[in-house]
């Protein structure tokens, strides 16, 4: 067994700031004042100095200079740039991860039972658990990647992707179809077919993806009188298809 190394106080700190704003206690926009988070969390301001840097670097806050550190704000372009990097990276994580799973059936074992955790959590119709239910699902598929640097970005994308979900309510809106989108992922895992998964990953983030641009516009005053409205103006996804408003998801059978 290897040595566990106590988490550093500038880490804690990190951490205690990060699921704050994840868990919308300090709202998009809201300012991260470094006295009041030392003196509330008991630390020196260099500490609080610090961690905020690390957040920073993930994108979760912005450091303004000479007005301050502020919570990042939430956008149509910000979800996209977000979504289309998870479109991108999810995908072929995912792919690795069962190819390198060989005859073991150990990552069949995992995404199954994070998805009845899901099942389970849907139930509750709790925001927080639910979307905590969701990106255990998710990592389970991609966690065996074996690409260390692969698995770091996508870390960071999921926390700002959560943070997204929280504050749309996207999940526990449409938790009738959650269950039924996320069970060609287990399907693809059962069947043992990396190139089914990877479609399937990537249409799913991609669909996700086009319900949080839409809720997204929704708050943008301006977005309505641009001449793009319906594609949002931005780039494609990395599938090539154009961003636009999400369509009705059918309903299917759900699988266990």
């Amino acid at each position: 067994m290897g040595l566990r190394r106590p988490q550093t106080l500038t880490t804690a700190v990190a951490t205690y700031i990060k699921d704050a704003i994840v868990h919308g206690e300090f709202a998009p926009g809201s300012r991260l004042p470094e006295v009041a988070l030392a003196t509330q969390l008991e630390t020196s301001r260099g500490t609080v100095r610090e961690a905020l840097r690390t957040l920073a670097d993930g994108g979760l806050i912005e450091v303004v200079p000479r007005r301050g550190v502020f919570v990042s704000q939430l956008s149509v372009r910000a979800t996209w740039e977000i979504t289309s990097l998870r479109a991108l990276l999810e995908p072929y994580a995912s792919r690795l991860a069962l190819e390198a799973s060989g005859s073991d059936h150990a990552i069949r074992a995992d995404v199954e039972s994070a998805f009845e955790i899901l099942r389970e959590a849907v139930q509750t119709g709790d925001p927080v658990t639910v979307a905590d239910a969701d990106v255990a699902f998710h990592r389970s598929v991609f966690a065996r990647c074996g690409h260390e640097m692969l698995l770091s970005q996508l870390e960071t994308l999921q926390v700002l992707s959560r943070r997204i979900v929280l504050t749309n309510q996207v999940l526990s809106a449409d938790a009738p179809t959650l269950i039924a989108q996320h069970a060609p992922i287990v399907e693809a895992v059962a069947l043992r077919d990396p190139e089914l998964l990877e479609t399937a990953v990537r249409t799913h983030v991609i669909e996700g993806g086009e319900l949080l641009m839409t809720r997204m516009a929704a708050l943008e005053p301006n977005r309505a009188r641009r001449p793009q409205a319906t594609s949002f103006g931005l780039g494609r996804w990395p599938s090539g298809a154009s961003p636009h408003p999400r369509r009705s998801v059918p309903q299917r059978q759900d699988v266990r």
